[in-house]
């Protein structure tokens, strides 16, 4: 390893854990970004207005270089934490730091990486809230925001930061059901739905994003409750509904975005303060949203999935299918000689619809 792959190592750990506000990987190699008259005091990266990009095959040099840099140092770092009651940071620690933070931005999936660093963390080796920033700025690049190991990691550490005091594990169990054991006051429930409204940009469809985005909802929801307070509690919920709501509209093949409906929806049913039931129904979307949508996009699957969830029988729905749902199911093939083909529109989705109809009206 050459000292300037050594030097390009360590200059990608220091920017990646200041950390940066966003971080992106580029493609080709830093001659395709960097002119010849431009500034190389970072080079061979990309710094401008706290924004990180990072070109692939400086990436993957640095990556090369940070395996075999954590794999050595881990174990002795292992030895000196073991042998240590007051652990702290020495060169060989700090080489862990460095390499792991390489690795995950690489492979976001990097568990041995990810749990050495939960480990230092622990030992109050890295700093908890500045772990937070950083896997901000790793969730901010399309690269890292799909991986279900990194909004784990990020949740993890949500509980040391955050955690729900005894006294209140009441109204955890009562209040929001399978919640993580953290609460989330209104401004930190603010940078975790920026930081995941980005994300589901970034990432289309993001399963992950969106289940970290349910479980934040519900333990907001839970540190409003201390003690009952039902303006609080229908503020956050009528402020996501109205959120998530508008997402669909503009994102109408997100099924992970009307998942994360669904799950509000059976969170207002499940929810024990019966006093505010009511309330918090008449949050939820209609039934006539869902039926516009389907009328202006039937071939999408997802919106017929979004029909289901609010689904009520009535003069309204009964139209629907009379004037909309039974015509288009009826569109959806074409003869063609001696073959039969489906034409692309939503009279397979129609087809489906009744058939699950019929199944519930039994």
């Amino acid at each position: 390893m050459t000292d300037t792959e050594l030097s390009s190592f360590r200059l990608l750990a220091s920017l990646l854990l200041k950390p940066p506000a966003t971080i992106e990987v580029l493609p080709g190699d830093a001659s395709t970004w960097i002119s010849d008259g431009a500034e190389r005091s970072l080079s061979p990266f990309l710094f401008i207005e706290n924004n990180l990009g990072v070109p692939e095959k400086e990436l993957r040099q640095s990556y090369l270089f940070a395996v075999r840099t954590f794999a050595a140092a881990r174990k002795v770092s292992e030895l000196h934490i073991s042998e240590s009651s007051h652990p702290t940071i020495t060169p060989v620690i700090q080489d862990v730091i460095n390499s792991s933070a390489v690795l995950v931005f690489m492979n976001p999936a990097h568990q041995t990486a990810l749990n050495a660093r939960k480990r230092l963390i622990q030992y109050k080796l890295i700093d908890a809230e500045q772990e937070l920033k950083f896997t901000a700025a790793l969730l901010s690049s399309r690269h890292c925001c799909k991986h279900g190991e990194l909004w784990y990691h990020r949740r993890w550490l949500l509980q040391r930061i955050y955690p729900i005091s005894s006294s209140h594990h009441g109204w955890s169990t009562g209040i929001a059901p399978g919640s993580q054991n953290f609460y989330l006051a209104s401004n930190d429930l603010s940078v975790e739905m920026n930081i995941i409204t980005r994300a589901c940009e970034l990432y289309p469809r993001n399963y992950f994003g969106w289940t970290h985005r349910t479980i934040c909802i519900q333990s907001a929801l839970t540190s409003a409750m201390h003690p009952p307070t039902s303006d609080v509690f229908s503020e956050i919920l009528s402020k996501e509904v109205i959120s998530v709501t508008q997402w669909i509209e503009s994102h109408i093949s997100d099924y992970s975005a009307v998942h994360h409906l669904k799950s509000l929806a059976h969170f207002v049913e499940d929810s024990e303060t019966s006093s505010l039931l009511d309330d918090l129904q008449r949050l939820l979307p209609k039934i006539g949203h869902a039926v516009t949508l389907v009328r202006a996009f039937p071939e999408h699957e997802t919106l017929w999935m979004y029909l289901r969830v609010f689904w009520v029988e009535g003069h309204i729905t009964a139209a629907f299918i009379a004037s909309f749902v039974l015509p288009l199911q009826g569109t959806g093939t074409v003869d063609e000689g001696n073959e039969s083909r489906e034409r692309p529109c939503g009279a397979r989705h129609a087809r489906r619809f009744l058939e699950w109809r019929s199944h519930n009206l039994k």
